[in-house]
């Protein structure tokens, strides 16, 4: 199998703590590669995952690229436990089994620096710099196994610092290698013994928005999604209503803190609600009334269609 040709490939990862990272970021309309860094949001002293995504192939770079360079710079003060994952884009293009396949010795030749089995990805965690040095190449020259699709090139993972305060900020850039005076991302392919280099650009840097436990979108579904999935009785909610739900009931009403019960356990138990009003929802009621309706319910004196009851005075 021939080498792995393109100049990049060659010391990519080979970089001290002492090597500087600049942004190379231009119009992304005017580059032939772009790339997109994904917006997500965390808690403080959570785990966070983050794509970095090939957002854009134009022109002449829809052939795809045998090899490309380029790092991750985020703030070691801030994010610790770095760990990078391939993208489908890299992974779906076959290059690293055909290279396998072609020298089935290479694994023993060419060991990787994050340790991993033979891979054409590879990358370095400088984590007291807060850079990682990220390389994916292959050796073979027919484009079948070129990465040509858009998708994830790879996922960013890691832990947020326990000090993060609500609503800050915290950049997860995609940045060149400051190498020997380069100061851009490097995506290309070899011809005829010369590197072929596509311009590149960044069209949205990654970011991880602090929020809190209660921020929009993390307090679980709605009402109305419950209520679409109601069981009546079923408090513990494992699909069928018995004495255990009289149990879990009693748990409640009695120690609602450690009782456990979800939140559609409490729609489930909310079997009287003749009790609620304009200023009070009926999931938030599972009391006396409720326990009385259940045992009715498991010893059949009451009927699964009569729920809810707003009226007491229809139960017999």
């Amino acid at each position: 199998m021939k080498a792995k040709r393109l100049v990049s490939c060659v010391s990519a990862l080979a970089i001290s703590s002492a090597a500087v990272f600049t942004g190379f970021v231009s119009a992304a309309d005017a580059s032939d590669v772009v790339l997109k860094g994904e917006q997500v949001t965390a808690k403080a002293g959570s785990e966070f995952t983050l794509d970095i995504d090939l957002s854009q192939l134009n022109g002449n770079a829809a052939q795809g690229f045998s090899g490309c360079e380029f790092a991750i710079k985020y703030d070691p003060t801030k994010i610790s436990n770095v760990k990078i994952t391939e993208g489908d884009a890299l992974k779906n293009t076959g290059a690293t089994s055909a290279e396998v396949e072609k020298s089935p010795t290479i694994g023993d030749e060419v060991p990787m620096i994050n340790g991993s089995s033979y891979n054409c990805f590879d990358y370095n965690v400088l984590a007291d710099d807060g850079v990682v040095a990220v390389l994916w190449c292959t050796g073979l020259e027919s484009s079948q196994y070129w990465a040509s699709e858009k998708g994830t090139l790879l996922t960013v993972s890691g832990t947020v610092y326990e000090g993060a305060g609500e609503g800050e900020k915290i950049p997860v850039e995609i940045v060149a290698i400051d190498r020997d005076g380069n100061k851009d991302m490097v995506f290309g392919y070899t011809e005829n013994d010369k590197d072929v280099f596509y311009t590149s650009s960044v069209e949205q840097q990654g970011l991880i928005t602090i929020v809190k436990d209660d921020q929009p979108g993390d307090e679980g579904p709605s009402y109305d999604d419950l209520m679409k999935n109601v069981l009546w009785g079923d408090v513990n909610v494992n699909g069928a209503v018995s004495a255990t739900d009289l149990v879990a009931m009693v748990k409640f009403m009695v120690d609602p803190e450690t009782a456990k019960v979800t939140e559609q356990g409490l729609v489930n138990g909310n079997l009287y609600q003749g009790d609620k009003n304009k200023d009070l929802k009926s999931d938030d009621i599972m009391n006396a009334f409720d326990l009385f309706l259940l045992k009715k319910y498991i010893l059949e004196d009451v009927t699964e269609d009569a729920f809810p009851i707003m009226d007491m005075s229809a139960v017999k």
